[in-house]
């Protein structure tokens, strides 16, 4: 590589702000001098990525978001529903409660099962391929002549005409190296089948590559485990004294704390739950510690504490897409969780952030209200936890999930009074779901620099 190689890297759903713009991989990128690194951004947050990930060999490259064309949209469509996990069957039941529309539940179901059908998926792979209108990378291309080409979010769930799966049939075309890593632990079985496969697949851990082969129909020597990069400064990080995290919360840092991270109302499909949740914790007589979302919105109604709580507020955004989480944000998270005694959420990877440090862990597993019970499966919070990538850890008993309100303070108070209870179960699941050895960010930029070189290589003979 004598020349300067030039890498886009796409940032159209913010978390890869946490996920990978702040890891061992893009400190190696950008300390090394023979790499030009361009990062593909939504037009409005271009300021957001200057001022976070600025550097001399880092351009932000600002993409205005165009509405999705017609085309590119149906072939979107139907990669969306083509997945058929459990998961997905619990969406589609959801939402014909919602809608009532019995046509569009059934063409989606029968359009799942030809996803069954791998010589369908690489015919429509083909065709969108060729039928897709492209172009739209073309000017980029031509000014910065890149060498390859990751895509951090391939399934595209912010849906926009010039989004990640657009860029990787461009890049395709023109005969650029790519690699694409799925977005989070439930990308590959929630969202929809990958419309282009990369010439390589980043996963963060077995289970979710045996996922990638089975329902994507991708070649196990086409995909590379990693790990979790921002988890590296989990394991390694230096945290906080605990006497000044304690004092900055306002709490004694002689007594246990509990951490809260309740459910965004987008999940719980009510108001009324996290009061409910919140009068139940008060009353432990714990200090409480209450981590507001990221995203959406979070109702207590009328709550009044009758205990010790502080409400960690965070950046709030409305869509997960636009959510964002700098070092500071995630080194404050790592904090909470390294100091505090007890997790309590809800379906959320944070129970897999708690296992990493080894805390207990207490999920939500109930509605609040006076309708708790009554609720219709498709309408519980409950449903996640039979999705696949929360069942395959939650079987392992590594969690207890409250069922009640009464089970919750029973759980909480007994995870307090033995915190080593599941100790054994926490650390086969954190073994997991990441190699846990502080070296994921590393093994990514290793993976980047062998795809590179192998395609030059090629390119050479």
């Amino acid at each position: 590589m004598e020349n300067k190689r030039t890498i886009f890297i796409t940032c159209f759903f913010n978390l890869v702000g946490r996920n990978i713009l702040s890891t061992k991989f893009f400190e190696l990128l950008k300390s090394s001098d023979k790499f030009k690194i361009v990062l593909l951004v939504p037009s409005d947050k271009e300021t957001l990525y200057k001022h976070n990930f600025g550097a001399d060999n880092v351009v932000i490259e600002p993409i205005f978001i165009k509405k999705i064309g017609t085309v590119n949209l149906f072939f979107h469509w139907i990669f969306w529903n083509l997945l058929d996990t459990e998961s997905k069957k619990i969406h589609r039941v959801v939402q014909l409660n919602k809608d009532k529309n019995i046509f569009s539940f059934l063409l989606k179901t029968f359009i799942s099962k030809i996803g069954h059908l791998k010589i369908f998926v690489s015919f429509l792979r083909r065709l969108d391929y060729k039928i897709v209108p492209g172009g739209g990378y073309d000017q980029l291309f031509n000014l910065y002549k890149p060498s390859i080409v990751f895509s951090t979010d391939p399934q595209d769930l912010r849906l926009h005409e010039l989004g990640d799966s657009y860029l990787l049939r461009e890049a395709k075309r023109h005969n650029i190296a790519t690699f694409a890593m799925s977005r989070s632990w439930d990308s590959i079985t929630t969202k929809g089948i990958l419309r282009t496969l990369p010439d390589i697949l980043i996963v963060q851990n077995m289970n979710i590559k045996k996922q990638a082969i089975k329902y994507h129909f991708i070649y196990s020597d086409k995909i590379r485990v990693v790990g979790i990069p921002h988890y590296d400064n989990y394991i390694s990080g230096k945290r906080s004294d605990r006497e000044i995290f304690f004092k900055k919360m306002g709490f004694d840092s002689n007594k246990k704390l509990v951490l809260f991270v309740p459910p965004s109302d987008i999940w719980t499909g009510d108001k009324t739950l996290n009061k409910h949740l919140l009068n139940g914790l008060s009353k432990t007589g714990e200090q409480i510690m209450v981590r507001f979302p990221i995203f959406g919105g979070l109702d207590l109604g009328d709550f009044k504490s009758e205990g010790k709580l502080f409400f960690d507020m965070q950046n709030n955004s409305e869509k997960l897409e636009e959510s964002f989480m700098n070092k500071e944000d995630d080194n404050h998270l790592a904090d909470s969780l390294y100091h505090c005694d007890v997790v309590v959420t809800g379906p959320s990877s944070l129970m897999l952030d708690a296992a990493v440090f080894d805390k207990p862990i207490v999920l939500i597993g109930y509605d609040g209200g006076d309708s708790g019970y009554k609720k219709p499966y498709w309408k519980r919070l409950s449903r996640y936890y039979d999705y696949e990538h929360q069942k395959d850890f939650l079987n392992s008993g590594f969690a207890k999930i409250a069922k009640n309100p009464e089970e919750l303070i029973l759980f909480v108070k007994d995870y307090l009074n033995n915190p080593k209870t599941d100790s054994s179960a926490r650390k086969i699941v954190a073994m997991d779901i990441s190699s846990l050895d502080g070296n994921s960010g590393a093994r990514l930029f290793s993976v980047f620099v062998n795809l590179l070189l192998n395609r030059l290589c090629r390119i050479k003979k």
